[in-house]
């Protein structure tokens, strides 16, 4: 297995050469054809064209692509694997910037609020066996973990894909607690003209159970989405922070 896939390595390697000569190749064909265009003899013969600048250029091109071919063809795939490593580099960056800040939260308070009917199944009456009541405390545990790590991929998801205007509506929600939708198109209106945009707003807020719809046509903010406002706070501060100390 080891050996076929060493294999399969070096064929690829020498597939990803073979192609990278083929487009030097190239590049120096269409070169030449703009110095032929350029410098191309006032009488054309095969001693003219052969003594001219531009037979020059070509077997200077030729040989610095013979000559160089591995150095050249190195050096791009060093540049493509430090452009490769730096955009790997920036997203885990921000993931571990993300996970510093986001731990400050105290999910265990979130998660009475996150799924309560989970709470009432667990709250069940229990028996008088050890056996039971260490099965019934380690569900509760494994429940409560996974609780928390779904806070956690929501918080990330909104963070990376949430819209600034998204953010700004929270915010306003996390003031207001209560708002009807007369509200809130009379005050987002002048900032999102767009009916389908603050439509869409609001629905991406509710999958988040960030907000929930009330009686009466009306929005609240969730426990989760006041959470989550403290943690774009606090992530403010934290990079205020950093900055001044620079």
């Amino acid at each position: 297995m080891y050996k076929t896939n060493l294999k399969e390595k070096k064929e690829i390697l020498n597939m990803q050469r073979i192609a990278f000569a083929i487009v030097l190749f190239i590049l120096l064909i269409v070169i030449a054809s703009i110095f032929l265009l350029i410098w191309w003899p006032v009488k054309p013969s095969l001693a003219e064209i052969t003594n001219s600048w531009v037979a020059l250029i070509m077997v200077y091109l030729f040989l610095i692509i013979f000559l160089f071919e591995k150095p050249i063809y190195k050096f791009f795939e060093e540049f493509i694997a430090a452009k490769k490593s730096g955009q790997h580099d920036s997203q885990q960056s921000r993931q571990e910037q993300f996970l510093g800040l986001i731990s400050d939260i105290n999910f265990g308070d979130l998660v009475s609020y996150y799924d309560s009917k989970q709470d009432n199944i667990l709250n069940k009456k229990i028996q008088d066996t050890d056996s039971v009541v260490l099965r019934e405390e380690e569900m509760v545990k494994y429940i409560r973990k996974l609780q928390k790590e779904n806070i956690r991929r929501r918080f990330l998801y909104a963070d990376t894909y949430l819209v600034l205007y998204a953010k700004y509506v929270l915010f306003w929600l996390h003031k207001s607690k209560s708002v009807n939708r007369e509200e809130f198109d009379n005050i987002w209106q002048p900032k999102i003209s767009d009916p389908e945009e603050r439509e869409a707003i609001q629905d991406a807020l509710l999958d988040l159970e960030f907000i929930r719809e009330g009686k009466g046509d009306t929005f609240s903010i969730t426990e989760l989405g006041s959470a989550y406002v403290n943690y774009l706070k606090e992530m403010d501060r934290k990079i205020g922070d950093q900055s001044s100390n620079q």
